[in-house]
């Protein structure tokens, strides 16, 4: 505890008369038997020793007084050798102990008789320890109700003396036995208003309370802000589990609720008074672009409040001008959005961009950069060649839509052609042509099987994981991919079984379309061999994938199912970053899994041992050498081994497919040379590090 600033000055300068006028005037008051500590220990060094003693005897004095027991015994413990009688100690302790339990002086007399503190100052050795240990059992006592950490909340149903355990009734759980050492640190008294202690009791009453009253009993109950995660674990049970997005996004529209911490917020209640002045100073000490939300929590607040505040951003928002252009535009539509009208034109600020391109990535909110697409034409006379390139650099579909509607047909036709390209470098882009070519046959017409192609290719690419669920429901009826499937030559649909056989899709997706394209390419049911499907791979590659698929489904899986519930805990999806995030991840690692679980099940061991060389086979070595005396060496192995920089090619490949078959002499043309197949080798193991 820090000693008072006038003190602290007299202490300094020697003025011990002054100190300790100042001990006087505040054993009067509230004691905090810290603060009075510290003094002491500042007169000690000064050597004023005697004159400590007398004042620790009138606080003592004092404190027995006012009936402040247990502050007593922290004097005591802090300084009981300057003031109490040598050889005194105990007895003092023990009858303070005796005050301090009056009304439970049976349990008292048991436990002095557990910890020895009732033998005499021989049995005394470690008595601090033994006096809290003491404090910290007969803080409990039978029929409290207690929260155990990490396990709920319950109630003491048995204290065991000889046995020292506590069994407690929980909610779910009866007669968990706790040790008297560990009862301190895992269980803590709930008093008669926190809201846990009244879930057990009372969950009638609390059931009816309204949204924001059982949020303020909650917020309240704790002395520390909450995370919306923890708010949901006390409200659910109180509310049925299906109402909680609901209920919390009513609770928390209360003006006394006031959050921090960013993206990982936490709440707490504040008196009605204090929640205006609060806000308001969290407003002035916020960077530029957190004061936008804030701008959002203030419409629950005076009418004064509110304009102070959009007076404040206008005026932020005139400041940034040429500097922060994309800032000082969102802080304008924010404005707008909030029922203000900003004091000068956004025309004005468009006209006068140097860089568009920079200005439309600076804006991140999507309302913002679609109202800009808006207004753009009308102000700048490059605005073609800018939502051009916007339309490729763009990440919300949405806001693509907005260009759409703006550019005509010719230009938009030049844009998907560009996104077209590599589809991997404008995936949001890519995604709405997808998704428009369903309805829209001018942008499939001449490119189905390449557009069928870049879909299922799109599949497997990580800058498609935000869009993949999209992807993926172009496959089912009614999307895009079963209206390309007729539009196919019958070359094109060969391809297209295969690719669709392989593509990272749940079953229930790829069977309808193996069946259309069937239905209407009769001919590919005649071409389908039983072996073509098969995936060969070494065994320590086919164990490698179990391996990893093992990893997914029992680590990776189960974890990112934990952080969608803690996620979705915190409320209000649609803003919910956390939540966005791990159902992307979620995506991800359930195409994964599909995608491996299905090549497992096709994959066949490649068997070096028994791998002729009459002929070049899968498992082999190839040696060749050009007309000019070059040679070359290539292992032929399945796509899970292929390194081509290391001379290990996939079975796959078009050049092993070329190459297959071929006996020693045969010719093949490779990077333009013609080389001959001089010698087939039987591939070993652990030469494959160095083929």
């Amino acid at each position: 505890m820090r000693i008072p600033p006038r003190i602290q000055d007299s202490l300094a300068s020697g003025d011990i008369d002054a100190v300790e006028a100042e001990w006087l005037a505040a054993v009067d008051g509230e004691i905090a038997v810290d603060t009075f500590l510290a003094i002491t220990r500042g007169l000690v060094r000064l050597g004023e020793a005697e004159r400590v003693g007398t004042l620790l005897e009138l606080l003592d004095d004092q404190l027995q007084e006012r009936g402040l027991w247990a502050e007593r015994l922290d004097l005591i413990r802090g300084a009981g050798s300057r003031y109490v009688r040598s050889g005194q100690i105990y007895e003092t302790v023990l009858d303070t102990l005796h005050d301090l339990y009056r009304d439970r002086e049976s349990d008292l007399g048991e436990l002095l008789h557990e910890l020895g503190l009732d033998r005499g100052r021989q049995e005394t050795v470690k008595l601090w320890d033994k006096v809290d240990r003491l404090r910290n059992l007969m803080a409990f006592q039978r029929g409290d109700i207690v929260e155990m950490a990490g396990r709920g909340v319950g109630r003491i149903a048995q204290v065991n003396m000889p046995l020292q355990t506590f069994k407690v009734d929980l909610e779910n759980v009866k007669g968990v036995a706790i040790g008297f050492r560990a009862a301190g640190k895992m269980l803590s008294l709930l008093p008669p208003e926190h809201v846990l202690r009244r879930k057990l009791e009372e969950p009638e009453q609390l059931a009816k309370m309204k949204p924001p009253e059982l949020l303020e009993l909650t917020l309240k109950s704790y002395d520390r802000p909450l995370t919306g995660a923890e708010v949901r674990s006390v409200v659910v049970g109180i509310i049925p589990e299906r109402r909680w997005s609901s209920w919390w996004t009513s609770a928390r529209k209360q003006a006394q609720v006031l959050s921090s911490g960013g993206s990982r917020q936490t709440y707490r209640w504040v008196a009605a008074s204090d929640a205006e002045s609060s806000l308001w100073q969290e407003f002035a000490q916020a960077p530029n672009r957190a004061k936008i939300a804030l701008l959002r929590r203030a419409a629950n607040q005076s009418q004064d409040l509110r304009d102070r505040i959009a007076t404040a951003l206008d005026e932020l928002s005139q400041r940034l001008g040429r500097r922060q252009p994309a800032l000082a535009f969102e802080i304008r539509c924010a404005l707008e959005r909030f029922g203000a009208e900003p004091s000068w034109p956004a025309e004005e600020l468009l006209a006068d961009l140097e860089d568009p391109l920079d200005f439309f990535s600076s804006i991140e909110q999507r309302g913002p950069r679609e109202q800009a697409y808006i207004l753009l034409p009308a102000n700048r006379s490059d605005w073609r060649e800018v939502l051009e390139k916007r339309f490729l650099l763009e990440t919300d579909t949405k806001a693509i839509g907005t260009i759409a509607g703006i550019v005509d047909e010719e230009l938009l036709r030049r844009c998907a052609a560009r996104a077209g390209v590599q589809p991997h470098r404008t995936p949001a882009a890519f995604t709405w042509l997808a998704e428009q070519a369903a309805a829209e046959p001018a942008l499939r017409a001449g490119r189905q099987n390449r557009l069928l192609n870049l879909l299922i290719q799109a599949l497997r690419q990580d800058a498609f994981a935000p869009f993949r669920p999209r992807l993926k429901a172009l496959f089912d009826s009614g999307g895009t991919v079963p209206k390309l499937l007729p539009e196919l030559t019958l070359e094109e649909a060969r391809q297209a079984e295969v690719s669709i056989r392989h593509a990272a899709l749940e079953d229930y997706r790829r069977e309808p379309l193996l069946a259309a394209l069937h239905l209407k390419f009769p001919d590919l049911l005649a071409d389908q061999d039983a072996g073509e499907d098969d995936l060969y791979a070494l065994p320590a590659s086919i164990a490698a994938k179990r391996d990893r698929l093992r990893e997914l489904v029992e680590e990776e899986l189960p974890a990112n199912r934990r952080a969608i519930e803690e996620a979705r805990a915190l409320g209000d999806l649609r803003e919910n970053f956390e939540y966005k995030s791990a159902r992307q991840r979620h995506e991800y690692l359930t195409s994964l899994a599909t995608e491996l679980q299905q090549d497992l099940q096709r994959s066949t061991p490649i068997d070096l041992d028994s791998a002729a060389c009459d002929k070049l086979r899968i498992g082999n070595r190839a040696i060749f050498e050009s007309k000019s005396g070059e040679q070359r060496s290539l292992a032929i192995l399945g796509p899970w081994e292929s390194a081509p920089e290391r001379g290990i090619i996939s079975y796959e490949s078009d050049l092993a497919v070329r190459l297959l078959g071929s006996e020693p002499g045969a010719e093949v043309e490779m990077d333009g040379e013609t080389f001959t197949l001089q010698a087939i080798e039987n591939l070993e193991a652990g030469s494959l590090a160095h083929p």
